[in-house]
C-alpha cells in the first residue's frame, strides 16, 4: 500500500496516485469500496470463498462487499477488521484510513441513499454560489461544494436566544479585524451537538456579509470536501492553475487570504474531528501549517465549530491566536421562551412555569427545544378529532410522556409540514450518532456501547470509578474486552465530543470528605441514547449488565449502617434504574432478572435508614410495581418488598396500614417458607412493635417471647436478629412500667450488642437510648442528661442532625430538661424539635404529635396559658383523628387541657 501522507491539494493526488496499488484515500462509493478490497485481496492471493470460510460469513454476503453492492455490516462485531487483517492489512494508520473510508461512505448513502444516482449538491440553503470540483482520486466523479454560508438554515429570533452575548462578540471580531489587534482572530464554538453552535456561525455570517465583510463557509468534517472547498476559495482569490497543480494547497489558500485588503471571515463547520480534518500529515492542529492558521497577519477571521474541545487538539493551553468559547445549553426560562415562540403561546399549551419544566427536562438543550416546539406547534393545527389520546398536546402532558419513558424519537423528531431547510427527518441524536463513528474510527470501538451502558444507569452523577467495572464488562456478550486502560480513553473520548462530562465531587464519609470522581450525560443524550435500537433490541442484556456492575459495588455494604452510606448515596438512583429499563422496554418474567428487584430494595432501604422517608415510599411503591409484575406472588423476594414497605409505613407512623400489612406478609412467609424460617421470624417480630405501639402489650408481648426464643434456637443467642428480640423484650417491660426489669434487659443487650457489634453500631445506640430513657423513669435524671447529650452528638455525626433517631434521643432529652426544671432550655429543644419533625415527618405524624404535646406542657409551665391551650387543643384534635377518641394519649391529651382550662377559670 501507499504510505499514508497528507494530501496536499485534491489535483496533486491524482497525479501520486497508483491505480494497481489498493488506497482507500480514493474510496468515496461504495463501488470504490468494492474495488480497493478487491485490489487488497488480490494482493495477497486469496479467495472469497476461503475468506468466507475464515470469517464465518455466507460466501454470497462476502462477494457483495468485494463488488462494491453493500459495505461491510456492523454486527458481528468488528468484521470490517477482522476482513482487512486477513488479507494481510495490519498497519494501523492503513486500518486507520480504512475505518475513515468506510465511514465517509456509510454517512454519504446514510444521508443521501444511493449514491452512484445522486445529483450533484448545492449547499443546504439551495445557493449555486462560488463552487468548484476536485477531482477524485480515481477521476470517476467530482465533489461539488459551495463556500457560500447556508442562511436558508436561521429562522427566528428564537435561534439565538441566549447567545446573544457571543454573537455580539463574534461579529465585532469580525468587523473591527484589523493588523494591528492583539485579540485572537480564530474562535473555536464547542459544545455538545445540538447546543446551536452552527447557528451561532450562521447568525455571525449574515452579519458579515450584511456589512460587505468577504465571507466563506466550509463544511469541514470530511478531507475531501474541505479540500474542494479550499480548492475553491483559492480559485475565486485568483490562483494560478499550475502552481495549484504542483504546490502545496493550504499554503496557497492562506497567502492569498493574507493579501485580501479589507475583512474577510472563515467558518469551518462541523469539524469535528480537527486532527483528522485540519491538520497536516498528524502535526498538531495549531502548528500553522495546516488548513487552520493564525489569521492575525491579515484582516480575517475564522470561526471553527467542533464537538471536540479536548487539549489534544486544541493545545493545552491553546496558542494566543486562538479562542474557546463554550457554547452551553440554555437555562431553563430562557428554553420556556424558545418553546412559547414556537408552538405559537396559545392558552391551551399551558403557562410558561409548564414550559419552563419542559425545559429543563429537555436539558436546555436547543435544538431538542425547536424540535419541541415544531411538535407541540404541529399538533396543535391537527382537527381536534384526529388526535389520539397518546399524542401530547401541551407542556404538561409533553412533559409527562418524556418521564413516562415515551421514545424521544417520537418526541424529538422534526416532521413539521414547512421543515426548515435540511434533511426532512432529523432526530436530536443524529449529530451524536456522527461523533460515535468519529470516535470509532479513532480506535474507540466500544464508545457507542459504553454511552448506551451509561445512559441505562439512573439520570443522577455516575461515580464511574465504583460502578464500571471492566471485568465485568468485557465479561458481557455487549462488548469486546476492555481493559481499564481502554475504558478511560474511551470515557476520556467521550468527554472530548462533549457527551459526557468528567468532575469530582467531594463526598462525606464516616472518615471525613473525600474526592469522588463522577460523570454526568445531558438528559437527551440518556433519553435518546436508552431508546436506541441496539438498546431495545439487547435490553436484556443491558438490564443484566446494569444490575451486575451495580450490584458488584454495593456487594456487602449494609444500606442500613452509617459507614456505607456514603457509597450508597452515589448509587441509590441507580440502582433503581433497571426496573424503569425494564418496563420502559416490556420485559417480562424470565427476560428480567429478578436480582433487579433486590438491588432496588435494597436501596429504597437506604433511604429509609437514612430518614428520607419520602423518597423511601416512592421507591418502595416503584420496587413493588415491577417485582408484582415480573414474580410470582410468593415469590420471596416480593414478599421482602411487602414486608420492607410494611416497615416504612411503621417509620411513618401508620401503624393501622402496617399491622394490616405485616399481618398479610408473616402469612405469605409462613406459607411459603416455614414458621420458623428467618424472614417469617423477622414479620413477627415488626408485628409485634407495631402491636406494642398501637397500644396492645398483651399480643405484642406474646409475639418478642415466641420470635425470642425461636430465634435463640435457630440463630443463636448473639446473632443480631435475636439481640434485636431480646431488646424487644426490655421495651415490653418498658411499656408496662416495669422499669427496673427493662433496665436489666437492655444492660445485657447493650453489652452484647457492644462486643459482637461494635459501641458504634445503629442497633447498639439504639439501646443506649433506651437504657437512658429507663435511668431518666427511674428518677436519674443527671445521669440519663448526660448519656442523652453524648448519645444525641454521637447519632448527629454519624446519621445526621435530622435523623428521625437523633431526633428521637433528643425528644428524649427535652423531656428529662423538662422534667428536671430546666424550662428555658426545654423550651427552646422542643420548639426546635417541633419545626424538625413537621419537616422530616409531617404535622400528624405521632412523634411529631409528642413534640408538640411537650411544647404544650413547656408553655404552661412558663405561664403562656393561651399558646399552651392553643397547642394542646390543636394535638388533641389530630390525636383524636389519628387514635381515636380511647386512646391512652388522647385521654391524656384531653385530661391536660382540661387542667388548663381549669387553671385559666
Amino acid at each position: 500500500m501507499l504510505p499514508a501522507e497528507p494530501y496536499t491539494s485534491a489535483l496533486a493526488v491524482a497525479l501520486l496516485d497508483d491505480p494497481t496499488h489498493p488506497d482507500p484515500r480514493r474510496i468515496a462509493t461504495r463501488k470504490d469500496f468494492g474495488r480497493e478490497l478487491t485490489l487488497v485481496k488480490d494482493a495477497v492471493g486469496l479467495t472469497v470463498r476461503r475468506l468466507a470460510g475464515e470469517l464465518d460469513v455466507p460466501p454470497s454476503t462476502l462477494g457483495g462487499y468485494f463488488a462494491g453492492t453493500h459495505l461491510p455490516s456492523l454486527q458481528p462485531h468488528g468484521l470490517l477488521p477482522r476482513l482487512l487483517r486477513a488479507c494481510g492489512v495490519v498497519d494501523r494508520e492503513a486500518l486507520e484510513d480504512w475505518h475513515r473510508a468506510y465511514w465517509r461512505v456509510k454517512r454519504a448513502t446514510d444521508d443521501h441513499g444511493s449514491q452512484e444516482t445522486r445529483e450533484p449538491e448545492t449547499d443546504q440553503a439551495g445557493y449555486a454560489g462560488p463552487a468548484s470540483s476536485a477531482l477524485m482520486a480515481d477521476g470517476s466523479r467530482p465533489v461539488s461544494v459551495s463556500t457560500r454560508p447556508p442562511l436558508g438554515r436561521v429562522g427566528g429570533d428564537h435561534e439565538i436566544r441566549g447567545r446573544e452575548a457571543l454573537v455580539r462578540m463574534l461579529v465585532t471580531a469580525v468587523e473591527g479585524s484589523s493588523l494591528l489587534r492583539e485579540d485572537p482572530s480564530v474562535h473555536v464554538l464547542h459544545g455538545l451537538g445540538g447546543c446551536g453552535k452552527s447557528t451561532v456561525a450562521l447568525v455571525t455570517a449574515r452579519a458579515a456579509l450584511a456589512a460587505e465583510v468577504r465571507t466563506w463557509w466550509l463544511v469541514a468534517d470530511d478531507m475531501a470536501v474541505l479540500t474542494a472547498g479550499m480548492l475553491s476559495i483559492a480559485m475565486e482569490l485568483g490562483a494560478d492553475p499550475d502552481e495549484l497543480r504542483l504546490g502545496s494547497l493550504q499554503d496557497i489558500v492562506w497567502r492569498l487570504l493574507e493579501g485580501l485588503e479589507k475583512p474577510w471571515l472563515l467558518v469551518l463547520d462541523n469539524a469535528d474531528d480537527p486532527p483528522g480534518a485540519l491538520s497536516l500529515g498528524g502535526r498538531p492542529v495549531t502548528d500553522g501549517t495546516g488548513w487552520l492558521r493564525d489569521a492575525g497577519h491579515s484582516l480575517g477571521t475564522v470561526i471553527v465549530t467542533s464537538c471536540d474541545r479536548s487539549e489534544s487538539s486544541w493545545g493545552a493551553p491553546p496558542p494566543p491566536w486562538l479562542v474557546l468559547h463554550e457554547v452551553e445549553c440554555l437555562p431553563a426560562v430562557v428554553g420556556a421562551d424558545v418553546l412559547l415562540e414556537l408552538a405559537g403561546r396559545k392558552d391551551d399549551l399551558g403557562t410558561r412555569t409548564e414550559a419552563a419544566r419542559v425545559a429543563e427536562r429537555l436539558g436546555g438543550l436547543p435544538l431538542a427545544l425547536i424540535l419541541a416546539g415544531r411538535y407541540l406547534a404541529e399538533i396543535a393545527d391537527m382537527p381536534e378529532s384526529w388526535i389520539t389520546p397518546d399524542l401530547p398536546t401541551g407542556f404538561s402532558s409533553y412533559l409527562e410522556s418524556l418521564k413516562r419513558g415515551m421514545e424521544p424519537t417520537s418526541l424529538l423528531a422534526a416532521k413539521a409540514a414547512n421543515p426548515p431547510a435540511g434533511p426532512e427527518h432529523v432526530t436530536v441524536g443524529r449529530t451524536w450518532e456522527l461523533a460515535l463513528d468519529l470516535l470509532a474510527a479513532r480506535g474507540l470501538t466500544e464508545a457507542r456501547r459504553i454511552l448506551q451502558l451509561l445512559a441505562c444507569l439512573g439520570s443522577t452523577p455516575v461515580p464511574y470509578e465504583l460502578v464500571l467495572n471492566s471485568q465485568a464488562i468485557s465479561a458481557s456478550s455487549l462488548f469486546a474486552p476492555l481493559s481499564p486502560r481502554l475504558t478511560w480513553e474511551t470515557l476520556r473520548g467521550l468527554e472530548a465530543l462533549g457527551l459526557i462530562d468528567l468532575t469530582t465531587a467531594s463526598v462525606g464519609g464516616p472518615n471525613g470528605d473525600r474526592a469522588v470522581r463522577l460523570l454526568t450525560l445531558h438528559p437527551v443524550v440518556r433519553d435518546v441514547s436508552r431508546w436506541h435500537a441496539d438498546v431495545r433490541a439487547m435490553s436484556g442484556d443491558f438490564v443484566a449488565l446494569t444490575v451486575a456492575l451495580l450490584g458488584s459495588a454495593v456487594e456487602h455494604r449494609d444500606p442500613k449502617h452509617p459507614r456505607d452510606w456514603a457509597r450508597w448515596s452515589l448509587l441509590t438512583d441507580h440502582c433503581a434504574a433497571p426496573l424503569d429499563l425494564i418496563d420502559d422496554h416490556g420485559l417480562e418474567s424470565g427476560a428480567a432478572p429478578p436480582s433487579a428487584v433486590d438491588l432496588a430494595n435494597r436501596a429504597a432501604g437506604y433511604l429509609r435508614a437514612v430518614g428520607q422517608l419520602g423518597r423511601s415510599e416512592a421507591s418502595y411503591a416503584r420496587v413493588r410495581s415491577t417485582a408484582t409484575r415480573i414474580l410470582s406472588s410468593d415469590d420471596p423476594r416480593l414478599l421482602t418488598v411487602l414486608h420492607d414497605t410494611a416497615r416504612l409505613h411503621y417509620d411513618q407512623g401508620r401503624l393501622r396500614e402496617a399491622e394490616r400489612e405485616f399481618r398479610e406478609v408473616l402469612d405469605l412467609r409462613q406459607k411459603r417458607l416455614g414458621h420458623d424460617h428467618p424472614d417469617t421470624l423477622t414479620s413477627r417480630h415488626h408485628l409485634g412493635r407495631t402491636l406494642l405501639r398501637r397500644g396492645t402489650p398483651q399480643e405484642a408481648g406474646i409475639l418478642f417471647e415466641s420470635t425470642f426464643r425461636t430465634r435463640s434456637t435457630v440463630l443463636g443467642a448473639t446473632h443480631p436478629d435475636t439481640l434485636t428480640s431480646h431488646n424487644s423484650l426490655g421495651d415490653h417491660l418498658s411499656a408496662r412500667g416495669e422499669h427496673s426489669g427493662a433496665r436489666q434487659v437492655y444492660e445485657r443487650v447493650l453489652a452484647l450488642r457492644t462486643e459482637h457489634l461494635g459501641p458504634r453500631h445503629p442497633a447498639t445506640l439504639v439501646t443506649r437510648h433506651y437504657l437512658a430513657q429507663t435511668r431518666y423513669r427511674s428518677g436519674e435524671h443527671a445521669e440519663a442528661t448526660e448519656e442523652l447529650r453524648s448519645l444525641a452528638d454521637t447519632n448527629s455525626r454519624l446519621r445526621g442532625a435530622d435523623h428521625p433517631r437523633t431526633l428521637s434521643v433528643l425528644a428524649t432529652l427535652a423531656d428529662v430538661l423538662h422534667d428536671s426544671g430546666r424550662i428555658d432550655e426545654a423550651w427552646e429543644l422542643a420548639t426546635s424539635l417541633v419545626e424538625r419533625r413537621r419537616r422530616l415527618l409531617g404535622n400528624a405524624h405521632r412523634d411529631t404529635l409528642a413534640s408538640r404535646y411537650r411544647l404544650g406542657l413547656i408553655m404552661f409551665d412558663l405561664g403562656e396559658l393561651d399558646t399552651a391551650e392553643e397547642t394542646l387543643g390543636d394535638v388533641l384534635v389530630d390525636r383524636q383523628r389519628a387514635y381515636g377518641l380511647r386512646h391512652p394519649a388522647t385521654v391524656m391529651t384531653q385530661e391536660t387541657l382540661d387542667a388548663v382550662r381549669r387553671h385559666r377559670a
